[in-house]
């Protein structure tokens, strides 16, 4: 009995240890490739593909397996977290190099390339280098691509940003304008900032060639045209910034540069942008003046300034002198109307007693005479 518990604990641990490293592990770990996916004719190439140890490589071009000779050469290594790297490379490219490329027939994911045998260069209105574009907040921005040389008339123009190609928006078509070899963005914003590929194909949807631009944003920096503050209070003024990538902002009062001090600080915005805020706590008369806030980025080295806003700054008793002049006036008002009314009462008792005499005479007379007439 106790060798029969004992061997059934073993079995355990080895099947455990089998569902642990078996097949459904191994097959947990898709295999993934780097290298060329176009290469022109005669240049080298190179196909890495990443796959599990456990895996057994078996490199396949469109259904036929690969061997070294004297089109290619294999080769493996193991890295250091127990992966298998192996390596398909030729030292000139040919028509037969052209393919669907696997190194494990486990998995239906295959690496493509193509070998381009016409002599075709693309040319691209790049703004500075070899990748970059630069568009404007709001404004319009034009990529090109152009044929060094002679077009065929059967080869297709082809718009991507990343992996996604583009066409004519469909929901706007005012936003974006995809016309062969150029693309327009109409009202370029943050959004629109990436990575856009030109690509040029055969008839036979084969790439030839194709340029990337790197499309950033160039920084915009906005601030209110004025803005007014009680002396005496905390005073934040936020720089309305848009940019890819994002910008380093940076201020100045007047022609002097702002840094961090007990007077002076610095907050990110909505957007976790830092220094977007500048806050003076507290303000005072000096800070009267013209700020600016500036930004710049990796790709836009130069500084790009916003406009200057002119801070007004009021007396912290500034509020309380209108209400003084309120309370004057209604001082002044009450006044000239006890006066007049003191003056009309008294004008009317005056009238009041001179019309008042006469009358009381002649109610004495006709008294008098009536007395008279009885007797």
């Amino acid at each position: 009995m106790c060798w029969n518990s004992l061997s059934v604990v073993v079995y355990s641990v080895v099947f455990c240890a089998l569902l642990d490293f078996g097949p459904s592990r191994v097959l947990a770990d898709e295999p993934s490739y780097e290298g060329n996916t176009t290469v022109r004719k005669g240049e080298p190439f190179k196909i890495t593909c990443r796959v599990s140890m456990f895996q057994v490589i078996k490199w396949q071009k469109d259904g036929q397996t690969l061997v070294t000779d004297e089109h290619f050469n294999i080769s493996e290594a193991v890295t250091g977290d127990s992966m298998l790297l192996s390596t398909v490379t030729a030292n000139s490219a040919s028509s037969i190099h052209s393919g669907s490329y696997r190194c494990t027939t486990q998995y239906n994911k295959f690496h493509e390339l193509y070998v381009v045998t016409a002599q075709v260069t693309i040319k691209a209105n790049y703004d500075y280098g070899d990748k970059y574009k630069i568009g404007e907040y709001k404004s319009k921005l034009i990529l090109n691509c152009n044929i060094d040389g002679t077009q065929d008339p059967k080869y297709i123009w082809k718009w991507f940003k990343g992996d996604n190609q583009i066409t004519t928006d469909s929901e706007d078509p005012h936003h974006v304008d995809v016309s062969e070899n150029t693309l327009v963005v109409n009202r370029f914003i943050e959004s629109d900032a990436g990575q856009y590929t030109c690509s040029l194909f055969n008839s036979n949807n084969n790439l030839i060639d194709k340029k990337v631009f790197n499309v950033v944003l160039k920084p915009y920096m906005k601030l209110p045209k004025t803005a007014t503050f009680i002396e005496g209070e905390k005073m934040e003024l936020e720089c309305i910034v848009y940019g890819v990538p994002t910008p380093e902002v940076s201020w100045k009062f007047e022609n002097t540069t702002l840094v961090p001090s007990e007077h002076i600080k610095f907050l990110p915005n909505k957007k976790n942008i830092s220094n977007a805020i500048l806050v003076l706590d507290p303000i005072t008369m000096k800070d009267r003046g013209n700020f600016i806030c500036s930004g710049k980025n990796t790709v836009v080295f130069e500084p790009v300034n916003s406009a200057a806003s002119y801070v007004r700054i009021k007396d912290k008793m500034a509020a309380l002198w209108p209400f003084l002049g309120i309370c004057v006036e209604v001082i002044l008002l009450c006044l000239v109307i006890f006066i007049y009314e003191k003056k009309r009462n008294k004008a009317e008792f005056e009238e009041s007693d001179t019309d008042q005499g006469p009358e009381t005479n002649n109610a004495n007379d006709h008294s008098g005479g009536d007395v008279r007439h009885r007797k």
